[in-house]
């Protein structure tokens, strides 16, 4: 990252939510939602419930409201529980059998139809290693290139990790002080210690460890010193976020910040449009042009539109809307959180060079992304194919549902979307009218969520505002009196 960045963590209890920004843009968008349960990292202590051998694979219940997915392969050795007289073997055991216990970790998110993906290869991420317990690998990033450096930090990691345990070291942990990445590596060791602890105790199925919640994996991950400020808008995030930069990022000490001003934070920084925007399914150019994004659940397709436009020529303007979209299209990518197939259909271009210049452009602003992306070149007709790992929830599977009216054909706001939208603009109204009384009129499932949320029902009552429910309203319609 060579620019300057800025966090800013938004925690509604019910919606978590932290956005990296660059120049009054997003760049990043990490969202969590409470009632979405299981998170992807989280390490069970599961039991297989059957075996299907068409497919390789197991369902494995891990207490979820859906059985996990466990595939089998040579790369996937299964892990159980020894029984107590094979306590004192090393390895792992290989029957596969109905019934079954084992300790597995979840990597890639459920949908209503399907549970989620498991691996038996546990690891626990830190900001400067990765802890690969029952792994003989031990390696670094590859774009730590100085040899000396490698030396520097495998002999850190291997005089304190011991046994069956492996580790990649992160580009994170170059040129680091050493007593930074022993403190770290005690606390993932102690992660692994614990859980293996609460597998032995505790009945399948059962949850072992839980993953750490957005806005830490967002510090962990993505601040550098490139980052001005890290803005928190919830005390207890404020106190969390503050140890995690004190025990792993002191160039960020004093740089994170607790907002306390009665305008929401997302609001008063723009982000809540951009969000909205992130949700809409056409996204405007600067020249004039579009993007025409078709989310699906494997495959998503992005169309380029050419608009209107002051350059001279049509040629010019072709490829001034293709640069503008392959500049775009990444940020987009990233903050809908997009994974599967993604075709772009780029304007017809003639010429190869204009072909190639466009798909540098795209090849460049994906570079930055950590979700695993494999792209092929633009064909002569201007379509580029590519796939993105599946890390987490879309955005639009987080902030909108579909709709029950057009039956499935299209999606409205959820309560969660409403009622943050409700609360945004009171606040809002509050800070420009202070002691002014007014009433709020929503639709009966807005009513019900703030009245059974403490967090939202309390500000309105903190601030005297009447809420009343409205039948004929559609399920995210409001209204403001008053």
């Amino acid at each position: 990252m060579n620019k300057e960045y800025r966090m800013l963590i938004s925690n509604e209890q019910f919606l978590t939510r932290a956005a990296i920004m660059s120049g009054g843009r997003v760049e990043y968008l990490f969202v969590s939602r409470q009632d979405t349960g299981a998170c992807v990292a989280n390490i069970y202590k599961g039991r297989i419930e059957r075996i299907v051998t068409g497919l390789n694979a197991a369902f494995v219940n891990i207490g979820e409201s859906r059985n996990g997915f466990l595939p089998f392969g040579k790369d996937e050795p299964l892990y159980r529980m020894p029984e107590p007289e094979e306590a004192g073997s090393k390895q792992p055991q290989t029957t596969r059998r109905t019934g079954e216990e084992l300790i597995v970790q979840a990597v890639r998110p459920g949908t209503s139809e399907k549970g989620m993906k498991l691996t038996t290869k546990v690891s626990i991420p830190g900001r400067y290693i990765i802890l690969i317990p029952d792994s003989s690998l031990r390696t670094l990033s590859k774009k730590i290139t100085d040899r000396k450096e490698r030396e520097r930090l495998l002999n850190i990691a291997n005089k304190r990790i011991f046994d069956n345990t492996g580790f990649i070291i992160r580009t994170a942990a170059e040129g680091k002080n050493e007593g930074y990445i022993i403190r770290e590596l005690k606390i993932l060791l102690s992660i692994w210690s614990k859980a293996k602890r609460h597998a032995r105790m505790k009945k399948a199925p059962s949850l072992v460890w839980k993953e750490e919640p957005v806005y830490i994996n967002a510090v962990r991950d993505y601040v550098t010193s490139d980052f001005k400020q890290i803005i928190v808008d919830d005390e207890r995030t404020y106190r969390e976020v503050k140890r995690y930069v004190n025990l792993f990022l002191p160039e960020m000490r004093g740089k994170v910040l607790l907002h306390k001003e009665r305008i929401p934070l997302f609001l008063k920084h723009g982000l809540e449009k951009e969000i909205e925007n992130f949700l809409a399914k056409k996204v405007s150019l600067p020249s004039g042009g579009s993007l025409i994004i078709e989310e699906g659940e494997t495959l998503n397709a992005i169309d380029v539109n050419s608009g209107s436009s002051d350059k001279s020529g049509i040629r010019e303007t072709i490829l001034n809307a293709n640069l503008e979209a392959a500049e775009e299209i990444p940020r987009q990518i990233r903050a809908r959180n997009l994974s599967g197939l993604i075709v772009v259909d780029f304007i017809d271009m003639k010429h190869q060079r204009e072909r190639r210049k466009v798909f540098k452009t795209l090849s460049d602003n994906l570079e930055i992304d950590k979700a695993q992306t494999k792209i092929l070149s633009i064909s002569k007709l201007g379509i580029v194919e590519m796939s993105r790992e599946k890390t987490d929830f879309k955005l639009s599977d987080l902030l909108l549902e579909k709709c029950e009216r057009c039956k499935g054909t299209g999606y409205v706001k959820n309560v969660f979307f409403s009622a943050l939208k409700l609360r945004n603009e009171v606040l809002s109204r509050i800070a420009k009218n202070p002691g002014r009384k007014f009433t709020v009129e929503s639709s009966s499932n807005i009513y019900e969520f703030i009245n059974g949320n403490k967090l939202l029902s309390e500000m309105l009552k903190k601030h005297r505002i009447r809420l009343r429910e409205v039948h004929a309203f559609r399920e995210s319609e409001f209204k403001i009196i008053d």
